[in-house]
């Protein structure tokens, strides 16, 4: 028998805070997800333009939210020129990406 849940991260969460922080991680990793797929990046490629291992960007890729802090995260956003914004929107965390008008 399996039992239905809205949200996967509250499920797994120990409290609120960490379902949160869970949802947010996970939706910086689909954005760094879809620019990777929008530029044509193959792992190799992705991996040498973020400065991290093929192997990181598969767990990337493959959403393993656990291999990965949100400063990295953030970090690798910056790397490939954009700029970050983290909203609440009925105490759910929303990302909001924009180029970098340096990059």
């Amino acid at each position: 028998m399996y039992t239905r849940v809205s949200n996967v991260w509250a499920s797994n969460a120990k409290n609120e805070a960490e379902a949160k922080a869970l949802t947010l991680k996970a939706q910086l990793m689909l954005v760094l997800r879809e620019l990777i797929f929008k530029n044509g990046w193959n792992q190799a490629e992705a991996a040498k333009k973020l400065g991290i291992s093929q192997p990181r960007v598969s767990y990337l890729t493959n959403g393993q939210v656990s291999k990965f802090s949100m400063d990295k995260l953030y970090e690798l956003l910056t790397l490939c020129g954009y700029d970050l914004e983290v909203s609440l929107q009925d105490g759910i965390p929303a990302v909001t990406t924009t180029p970098n008008k340096a990059a």
